[in-house]
């Protein structure tokens, strides 16, 4: 049943196909996304099972990490229905420079079963690194686990999620794609990211006209084939992600924007 426990991991380890575009390679929209915004979405199996939700809120007050005025951002995910019975609640909290939307400090908390996971990073782009730090429940504080190495305008997760959507995709044309790094837990990747084109998405919110974009993911154990996601943005103003579609080995998993 390893498609309950590590559902979180996948919805957004797509998304890491856009965390180490470098500065001259994006075509960046105006902000899309504002202070106060929540996102809901609801993720469903097989075509009619409903296996988990998903929120990101953007915080309505600014933060400062260090001299850099920041997002505060967080992303939560969870089991819900007859998944509960492979408990996931997973959660990552990131500040993002609100003008480079890059990562400054990130927190993740995993609950995934029996397994618990409590996780702080702090983001030296100067340097080029990222101090990782593991909290110790016995100690009660968290220790230091490793320092990486990082890419230039790294991006966590969260960050990647948010700079998704401000790629300019109105720009591309049918078949463009883009090479990129990147970085997830302790593993870099690279990976191609082919815009399909426009299309109109019908969803439980309306229909909804949408840039259509198929990141080429990493090899791996969990989705068929490495063209196995597609993923579907507004093409409007707010530039949400409107639809997942991933191709799994054991079935099909959808996520749908439900506000």
């Amino acid at each position: 049943m390893i498609i309950y426990k590590r559902f979180y991991w996948l919805t957004f380890v797509l998304l890491l196909s856009v965390f180490g575009l470098t500065q001259a390679q994006l075509k960046l929209d105006d902000r899309p996304f504002v202070t106060g915004e929540t996102l809901n979405y609801k993720a469903v199996w097989g075509g009619f099972l409903t296996i988990g939700s998903a929120s990101t809120r953007i915080d309505k007050t600014l933060y400062r990490v260090g001299s850099t005025v920041c997002y505060k951002i967080d992303i939560v995910g969870q089991t819900n229905g007859l998944a509960k019975l492979f408990y996931v609640r997973d959660k990552w909290v990131s500040y993002i420079d609100t003008a480079e939307i890059t990562t400054h400090k990130a927190y993740r908390s995993i609950r995934e079963g029996g397994y618990e996971l409590d996780e702080q990073v702090q983001f030296d782009h100067i340097n080029q690194k990222a101090e990782v730090k593991v909290y110790d429940k016995r100690a009660k504080v968290y220790k230091l686990k490793k320092v990486y190495d990082t890419p230039e305008h790294v991006r966590d997760i969260v960050a990647g999620f948010m700079i998704f959507r401000s790629v300019d995709l109105s720009k591309y044309k049918k078949g463009e794609q883009f090479t990129i790094n990147g970085f997830y837990e302790d593993e870099g990747y690279k990976v191609n990211v082919i815009y399909v084109g426009q299309e109109y998405l019908k969803t439980d919110t309306g229909k909804t006209l949408c840039y259509k974009v198929k990141p080429i993911v990493p090899k791996n154990k969990v989705f068929d084939g490495r063209d196995a996601v597609d993923v579907w943005l507004a093409a409007n103003k707010s530039k949400s992600i409107v639809r997942i579609r991933a191709k799994m080995f054991v079935g099909n998993i959808v996520i749908d924007l439900l506000n």
